[in-house]
Parts: structure tokens; sequence; C-alpha cells
């Protein structure tokens, strides 16, 4: 059992995702006197973003699939902006069975099975893993409530149309002190004023990992929809991550305690450079 969950945690909440190439999705950049609605409409939209509350949590389900099987886990999800993360697996009787937590910078792992508790450093454990680095420097809490990451509008590298519908995609700034060259694509509803999804690039143009949202319904509390589905596609292999949020919750504003995990009296504890 907790083989499983360490492997389907190690492709969702570490997001372990595979290289694929992207097609050709947006025109040529607009020029600044067409952009300027487009960068009006789009301030409109991280504004509201940014006035929401930056914390939530929420009953999470973890679909993985590929062409020869399926898996799927359920726990308790806490997110806080940008990117602290703890997630909780428990059995039945509401015992912790796996549990993982991140500030961002450091991970924890909780494995009551073999009553151990590992503690490391996340851009590490990463290339260890395999995952493209890029994907430590982004704003996962704005990916997975479907939001605007907070990046001021002059540093937008291109805005361009889409080749096939009427959306914008725009092409945000790196992270700062940012160790590897990637490209990180938002592509936007302006009518509707959601965002569709992000689209992550390797130096070489090759897809990282591309990110849509099949739930965009109303949004009960003006910032947050009670359910979220996040779908991860166009990887090889034809593997699937989909990560379904419910009954979300951000009326409770965490702090960095509760993104740790304390070390149980008797357990083993095993530090990863």
């Amino acid at each position: 059992m907790n083989v499983r969950i360490s492997s389907l945690l190690s492709l969702c909440i570490l997001l372990l995702l595979f290289a694929g190439c992207a097609g050709k999705r947006w025109s040529s950049p607009l020029l600044e006197d067409e952009s300027i609605e487009i960068v009006q409409a789009i301030i409109a939209m991280q504004e509201k973003n940014i006035s929401c509350q930056q914390s939530l949590d929420a009953d999470a389900l973890i679909f993985w699939k590929t062409p020869v099987a399926e898996s799927a886990i359920t726990g308790y999800l806490q997110l806080q902006s940008p990117s602290k993360t703890k997630f909780i697996v428990s059995n039945p009787l509401g015992m912790i069975v796996y549990a993982f937590a991140s500030d961002g910078k450091t991970f924890q792992i909780l494995d009551t099975s073999s009553r151990q508790h590992t503690r490391g450093n996340i851009r590490n454990l990463v290339i260890r893993k395999g995952i493209p680095l890029a994907l430590t420097q982004v704003d996962w809490f704005a990916i997975l409530t479907g939001h605007l990451p907070p990046v001021h509008t002059k540093d937008f590298k291109q805005i361009s149309r889409d080749t096939t519908n009427q959306s914008i995609w725009v092409l945000l700034p790196q992270a700062q002190k940012s160790l590897t060259a990637y490209e990180q694509w938002v592509n936007i509803d302006l009518s509707q004023k959601i965002l569709l999804g992000y689209l992550f690039l390797d130096e070489n143009g090759n897809t990282i990992a591309e990110i849509s949202y099949e739930d965009q319904g109303i949004e009960s509390d003006g910032c947050h929809p009670k359910n979220k589905v996040t779908h991860i596609s166009e990887l090889p292999w034809g593997t699937e991550i989909k990560i379904e949020l419910r009954d979300i919750r951000t009326d409770t504003q965490w702090d960095s305690s509760n993104f740790s995990l304390p070390v149980p009296k008797g357990y083993f504890r095993q530090l990863q450079p």
C-alpha cells in the first residue's frame, strides 16, 4: 500500500512530469499598441486574485492513468501561496498512513509503515527523481486554484493570440535566481475572465508539462470554487494525471507550523542532503 502511495506522491505531489513536444499554439507577438487593452484586462484579473485568500485546505483525489494501469489516492491537502504544501493519507480509522510536507525549499515525509521520518532539500530531491527544476520554481498555489501568478505585467515577455480561438497566450518571466532555462506560458480567456491553463517548455521547446482545468464553474465566494479539477496531460506513454479538489475551504490562514511534520517518538530520522 505505502509503496503505491510513495510512487503516486512522487509523480503527483512532486509533479514528476515528463518531456514531450509542443505544437505551435500562438501567432506572432502582438505590438505594444495592440496589447494595451489586453494588459488592462489581465491586471483586473490579477487584482481580483490578489484580493482572495492565499491559502486553502480541501479533500484531494489524485488519479494516475497509463495504458496499462490506473491508480487513485485520496487525502487531505493544505496549500499556501506560493508553494507550501501538506498532503496526508489516512486509513479508515483516521490514522496517518503517509504524509508529505514542503515549504517550497525543504521537504518532509512521514511513512508510518517503516516508522521513518525523512527530510531534505527539495532541489536535490527533484534532481534525484529526474524532475525538471523549473517545476520547483513556480507558484503551485496559483496553478492548482486556476489563478494567475502575481507577475507584474511590465515583465511579460510576449503576448500572442491563440491560433485556433480568441484566447490569449502570455509568456511569463522566469523565477528569480532560476538555475535552468524554461518558458512558462498562461492561456487566458479574456471574454470569460478565466485562466484556461499553463504550458511549460524547456530550453529546446519541448513540453515539460501542460495543465488545464476541467471544472470552470462559477466561484461560490468570488475567489475559489468549492471544487476544482486540474488535468495534467500531453505526457508520454499515454499517461494522464488528474488532481481533483473537493470541498475547498479558504477561511483559515496557515502559518509555518502547519507545513511541518513533527517526528513521532520512536521513529527513525533520515536526513537527505
